[in-house]
């Protein structure tokens, strides 16, 4: 992998941005938390607001129907909505065993449609509430896990054996092993990421290297699927919040980072996992 990384700014004058995806068409999906906005950069890299929660809009997936599906962690929807190709919104779930939940993170979409979210809102490392679930096509919803410490980027692996959480106070990827029945193991710590900050989201290459956003680090990490460090790109800014892969041959890597209130992009020479939606 190269070291001399040349990032190029996509977008500015976005104070809170996240959560960015790649639709079928090749367009960039990405939040501004801060105006509760979901944009669209085009190839032209004109931005345009596609859809406005009134929440804190965070992570987005794309099904493979052409959904764009957002995690809010606002007060307003505490959950999971569904956005249609003509902007209309509803919602997804937000309650789980009829309790609202707490407010979802980051979100994504297994290779059968099963859709895994972290559930974080107002949790920390001494309110450690916070929850991870999945939804199944058929409209169930399982808590994988609770009493975490605001569990964050979700990512799951090629051969969709596994999936990640990043659980932030406590620096570290937590993997859950995916059995072949479909139930999920107990999580091990993947790896633990080093200096001030924590892991934010997450995204995967085709050869099962996991980046990850090192928010209050400015840098993306970059592990191999041992859990070894084998990179790091270097962000301007501390505020990293989350990376995908896309572009014309899935070897663009975007990167969201909020105190330079930018998008930027950085060719790697190597080709991103493709997700269940979008391109």
């Amino acid at each position: 992998m190269p070291t001399d990384y040349r990032l190029e700014p996509i977008a500015r004058g976005y104070n809170s941005p996240e959560g960015p995806a790649f639709a079928a068409d090749g367009s960039l999906y990405f939040v501004n938390w801060l105006t509760s906005s979901i944009n669209r950069l085009d190839s032209n890299g004109g931005v345009v607001e596609f859809a406005n929660t009134g929440g804190v809009p965070a992570g987005l997936a794309f099904h493979r129907d052409g959904t764009l599906y957002c995690a809010d962690e606002g007060d307003q929807i505490h959950g999971v909505i569904k956005i249609t190709a003509s902007g209309a919104i509803s919602v997804f779930v937000n309650e789980y065993a009829g309790r609202p939940l707490n407010g979802a993170n980051d979100l994504v979409f297994d290779r059968n449609g099963v859709l895994y979210f972290s559930d974080p809102w107002r949790t920390s490392l001494v309110n450690p509430t916070g929850g991870f679930y999945r939804a199944f096509p058929d409209g169930r919803l399982e808590q994988i896990a609770t009493g975490l410490a605001f569990p964050n980027g979700v990512a799951i692996d090629p051969s969709g054996s596994a999936v990640y959480l990043a659980e932030t106070p406590r620096k570290h990827v937590l993997r859950f092993a995916l059995q072949s029945d479909g139930s999920l193991d107990a999580p091990l710590i993947f790896a633990h990421l080093e200096g001030e900050g924590g892991p934010d989201g997450m995204t995967f290459d085709a050869e099962g290297n996991l980046y990850v956003a090192h928010y209050g680090g400015s840098r993306v990490d970059v592990f191999d699927p041992n859990g070894r460090e084998i990179d790091r790109i270097p962000v301007p800014g501390r505020g990293v919040t989350n990376v995908a892969f896309g572009g014309s041959n899935y070897g663009t890597l975007v990167i969201t980072e909020v105190e330079s209130a930018s998008l930027y992009r950085v060719e790697l020479g190597v080709r991103g996992l493709k997700l269940y939606g979008g391109l």
